[in-house]
């Protein structure tokens, strides 16, 4: 099925380029018509990010406008200080593109200036798929030139169109990975809606729809896993018994032909069953929608952020940086002070989280201790049957069975399900969850004391993100086991 709420895949265009243009008529028209081909071309959206600071950045921004489309402002250094490195007609230019800008975030840090123009240079690279750059083959004035992020741009492996701006010739590296193909982002966006209605589409909308859509596929997947994995425990149990029971019974033949065929077919019921199958599918959803989950839990930051980045989960990419668009466009969602946002984070993510584990660990060590006693309890009784065995007892009942035969099938039997509870308890992972739950509950409650003493933004951001992660670690290292093949199929 094809969903009709569905992430548009995105092309995020990087720009770099100096400040001297020998032609400056000429670059801006090559910028411009690259920007224009990619717009008409792309299935999908465009927009594009770089600085303001004179030269190529202007000409690419004011491209970008003029096409109509999103731009993304990274400034090196406050609005103040970076003010110093103009003239009066560059900044009204400067000033006319920051109004008219998307989104406007400062990236540097506290570091001398070339250093603060080489980071915000590495982050333009790092926030797109494509880097445009428009350099004249010269070496870099400085720390941060069009030169070094060209050269960092090419090893980190992005696709990178260079024009020259003294002859205009183009030239590409990495040309092969210049496609917008998103496979996972194809994947999710064709999961079935499941009864979602179609929001009004104002951004924060189709993102929170979004992630209510792949939500509801990832639990809808999640409890089979479990399940058929324990149906081969199940089938090779009875197969057991049926054995048995024709050993102890010569004149039941059906009974040892029926469980020579489960024995046989035990072997195929992962694959009939598509076991390997069901976890891959459950951990590309389940994976997606903890991001996206935490992703919209700092929706209301000032800045896009993403918690957990592409280098964590490549495939994912295509999906964050859809995101990161929509949250882009909603500039009304990111206006939040930082008391607002916190109040808000620790009602609805970190209350519910602690609640949730707490629920959890609870419930986990209920099952375990079940599982425990009814273990021993099986156990016990088929001990019980072995020693009354031993006596030698050789009572027929009035139906001509032996009363020995009836206790060494209880026996069997019993330790049969023995043997079944204790592979469930290792199958549900009850004792190791119980841990880990009780773990994280007590980690968020420290936590969100901590956040109610925040102050500042960093401090609440830095809080918050390390509670996204300790909520994403373990799904991440299930996905990984998973798609690697490194649980087993049974």
């Amino acid at each position: 099925m094809t969903g009709k709420v569905i992430l548009p895949p995105v092309l995020a265009i990087g720009f770099t380029g100096h400040r001297h243009l020998t032609d400056e008529a000429k670059s801006r028209a090559q910028i411009f018509q690259f920007l224009k081909e990619k717009k008409e071309n792309t299935p999908g959206k465009v927009y594009g990010v770089s600085s303001a600071a004179a030269g190529g950045d202007l000409l690419f921004a004011e491209s970008c406008i003029e096409l109509g489309l999103p731009l993304r402002i990274l400034l090196p250094m406050p609005k103040e200080k970076f003010r110093e490195d103009f003239d009066e007609p560059t900044w009204q230019r400067v000033e006319s593109v920051l109004t008219r800008a998307t989104s406007v975030e400062v990236t540097g840090s506290d570091q001398p200036r070339d250093a603060q123009y080489y980071e915000c240079g590495v982050e333009t690279v790092l926030q797109s798929r494509l880097l445009l750059a428009l350099w004249d083959g010269e070496p870099s004035r400085g720390l941060g030139g069009t030169k070094d992020i060209l050269d960092f741009a090419k090893v980190d492996g992005r696709p990178v169109v260079r024009i020259n701006s003294k002859n205009g010739e183009i030239e590409r590296f990495n040309e092969d990975k210049e496609a917008l193909k998103d496979p996972e982002l194809d994947f999710l966006n064709t999961l079935p809606d499941l009864e979602i209605e179609m929001p009004t589409l104002t951004p924060g909308e189709l993102a929170r729809a979004w992630f209510e859509k792949i939500d509801k596929n990832a639990t809808l997947a999640s409890p089979h896993v479990r399940r058929k994995a324990a149906v081969p425990i199940l089938g090779t149990a009875a197969a057991s018994v049926l054995s048995t029971i024709g050993t102890i019974f010569p004149t039941q033949a059906i009974v040892v032909g029926v469980g020579a065929v489960l024995s046989f077919t035990v072997g195929t019921l992962p694959a009939l069953l598509r076991v390997q199958k069901s976890q891959i599918y459950w951990a590309r959803t389940r994976t997606a929608t903890e991001i996206c989950r935490s992703n919209l839990a700092f929706w209301k930051i000032p800045a896009l952020y993403n918690v957990i980045g592409p280098e964590v989960i490549p495939e994912l990419s295509g999906m964050l940086t859809s995101l990161n668009f929509q949250k882009m466009l909603d500039c009304a969602g990111r206006d939040a002070s930082v008391d607002e946002f916190k109040v808000e984070y620790r009602k609805e993510r970190m209350q519910g989280q602690i609640d949730y584990f707490e629920g959890k660990a609870d419930q986990s060590d209920k099952r375990a201790k079940q599982y425990k006693y009814l273990t021993n309890f099986a156990i016990l009784v088929a001990v019980i049957a072995n020693i009354w065995i031993l006596k030698g007892l050789d009572i027929t009942t009035q139906h001509g069975i032996q009363l020995k035969a009836l206790l060494s099938l209880s026996g069997s039997v019993f330790f049969q399900i023995a043997t079944i509870l204790g592979a469930m308890l290792v199958v549900n992972d009850y004792q190791r969850r119980r841990v880990r739950y009780r773990e994280l509950h007590e980690l968020l409650k420290e936590w969100d004391k901590q956040l109610e003493y925040a102050r500042t933004w960093p401090v609440v951001i830095r809080i918050a993100e390390r509670v996204e992660k300790a909520l994403l670690a373990e799904v991440i290292e299930w996905r990984s086991l998973i798609m690697h093949h490194k649980l087993p199929r049974r």
